[in-house]
């Protein structure tokens, strides 16, 4: 018996099968001439890593990830992901032995880290790729076109152990309903575009449309999309809706772990989060903010779980359990609550909770913690 894979409070269900049928769909909507850069940073958005990388690359063809720490990049390696994998964002200095050891790209923007890279390469004799990023809107990272990309370009000549493989940009807003600024951010980086060609760089890699971009943006310039939500049915473009008919991978589950009914005038909870006006029945559930169920969620907005293919509102949360109220359910311990995903008739999507977060899907998905058991099925 192995003990770590047999217990559990609460798992998490993704479903492989439907992974392909959205990979396949999403290749269907954006042609054969554009590859797809798989994103699994955040533990694949709370998927699992190396388990959602691993059926990726063997089974559904991709060979291209990107990932936001260098950390992330090193745990595929380990386990044997050969396919490139490019880092995102920034990374901090002392990670650049390890870039350059296992072959990974990463962005080309600040001279300092180049030359650390280019520095450590040279010391490894290696020769590192790097995208450059090319600034359009969003400020987080990168260089603008004009001046500030020409004088990057010119200094990446001199650079010998470094060469120029990629340019990408991040859109600030796809998913709105107004398109402007995507469009104009695409105008702007087809502007570096033409400026790196001009310094004799080579791009096999070009990126910039992201998860929400994907449904509705074309560009032959193009030559990857960079997604992570795509792929696991979560679309958040407000404008079409789901223009690709993907279909949630990801289903949570907990149990209901005591049932009673308490009088009125009686409180649940810490800080006695809930009194009841009635008899109330309520039920305990093995999940809690500890396994990444946000705790405003739980103690402020209204959120819902679904137990016996009925919706039941949660009334009080802690880290490890959560108490909900069952009054008119018939319901028994060792029984499913359902925190995400179906249970009878009744869903609970990712966009529901996001919206009653007010934050993103991936707030959602990402946050769900290691101790909650993943399940692949297909």
């Amino acid at each position: 018996m192995t003990f770590d894979s047999d217990t559990y409070n609460s798992y998490l269900t993704v479903n492989l099968t439907t992974i392909k049928e959205n990979i396949e769909k999403i290749r269907k909507g954006i042609g054969e001439n554009t590859s797809i850069m798989a994103v699994l940073k955040g533990n694949a958005y709370g998927m699992g890593l190396v388990p959602i990388a691993d059926y990726l690359a063997n089974e559904c063809d991709i060979d291209a990830f990107a990932c936001a720490h260098v950390h992330e990049a090193a745990l595929l390696r380990k386990s044997g992901i050969d396919c490139e994998i490019f880092i995102m964002g920034g990374v901090p200095f002392h990670n650049i032995p390890v870039v350059v050891s296992l072959n990974i790209m990463t962005p080309a923007y600040s001279r300092e880290y180049l030359t650390l890279l280019n520095s450590e390469a040279a010391l490894q004799k290696k020769i590192v790729r790097v995208h450059i990023k090319v600034e359009t809107g969003l400020n987080r990272i990168g260089v603008k076109p004009g001046i500030e990309l020409d004088e990057l370009c010119v200094f990446l000549k001199d650079l010998q152990n470094i060469e120029v493989c990629g340019a990408y940009t991040h859109f600030a807003e796809s998913e709105a309903v107004d398109k402007a600024f995507t469009y104009f951010q695409l105008e702007q980086f087809k502007q570096g575009l033409n400026q790196i060609r001009h310094h004799g760089f080579s791009l096999p890699f070009i990126h910039a449309f992201n998860t929400a971009a994907v449904s509705w943006m074309r560009d032959t310039d193009i030559t990857h999309i960079r997604i992570a939500g795509l792929i696991f049915g979560f679309d958040p473009c407000l404008a079409p809706v789901n223009g690709l008919d993907l279909v949630e991978v990801l289903e949570w589950n907990a149990f209901v772990t005591h049932v009673k009914t308490i009088n009125p005038g009686e409180t649940v909870g810490y800080n006695r989060a809930f009194i009841a006006n009635s008899p109330t029945k309520v039920a305990t559930i093995s999940a809690g903010y500890g396994d990444g169920y946000a705790r405003h969620l739980a103690a402020f907005l209204d959120a819902e779980v679904i137990v016996n293919g009925k919706r039941s509102k949660i009334i009080a949360t802690c880290m490890d359990q959560m108490l909900i109220d069952v009054t008119g359910i018939a319901v028994k311990e060792g029984e499913i609550a359902t925190l995400i995903g179906r249970n009878g008739d009744e869903y609970i999507s990712v966009f529901e909770l996001q919206r009653k977060m007010g934050q993103t899907y991936l707030a959602v998905a990402s946050i769900i913690a290691e101790r909650v058991k993943r399940i692949y099925k297909r």
